[in-house]
């Protein structure tokens, strides 16, 4: 039997938590998956065996194009052709749209579990923004930064024995801007 854990999740779960479960029927029954890979082991599965859905279909024979469409796998197609060869009809995989294509939307699809909803709930209306700070050890060598090179990011780049991290001019840039923009907070 699996171990009993101590529920250290979203604080929103913690009075669905259920703790003589374990932690993947506990994610089970809030509608969450716990392995996002799928089940590691102890599964056996059929790889021969054909859905009951399949099997119904097989029997009364031939099956609509739209069963067909959704059935090819994405990028291919059945040409269809009468006895003599030439082409009928040509039936292509359904396109799910491109996902990079600026007019692609994600259908939102209603959560089936209450957990699941709460934390999609919380999701949306939450935006986590966290404060960035820099250390003092980091805040001591922008500093020196600053004392040799000024603004110059090209020889702070170039820099071997102060850009012991080989920070790009960019990355330079970005953290001697926070640090100075923390230190003129500082003095307010």
């Amino acid at each position: 039997k699996a171990k009993r854990v101590k529920y250290t999740g979203h604080p929103l779960l913690k009075e669905k938590w259920d703790r003589s479960l374990t932690v993947t029927e506990n994610y089970r029954n809030l509608g969450l998956v716990s392995r996002v890979n799928g089940v590691r082991g102890g599964v056996v599965k059929d790889l021969f065996a054909k859905p009951k859905q399949q099997e119904e279909e097989d029997e009364k024979g031939e099956l609509s194009e739209e069963q067909i469409k959704k059935a090819i796998p994405k990028g291919y197609g059945i040409i269809e052709r009468d006895e003599e060869g030439n082409v009928i009809n040509v039936i292509m995989a359904e396109e799910e749209g491109d996902p990079l294509d600026s007019d692609y939307e994600v259908e939102k699809v209603e959560a089936k579990e209450e957990g699941a909803r709460i934390l999609e709930e919380f999701a949306a209306t939450h935006e986590e923004d966290r404060e960035r700070w820099i250390s003092q050890g980091e805040r001591r060598i922008l500093q020196e930064f600053i004392d040799k090179h000024g603004d110059n990011y090209e020889a702070m780049f170039w820099d071997k024995k102060l850009n012991l991290q080989q920070l790009t001019k960019r990355q330079l840039e970005k953290k001697i801007k926070k640090y100075l923009d923390d230190k003129a907070k500082a003095k307010f």
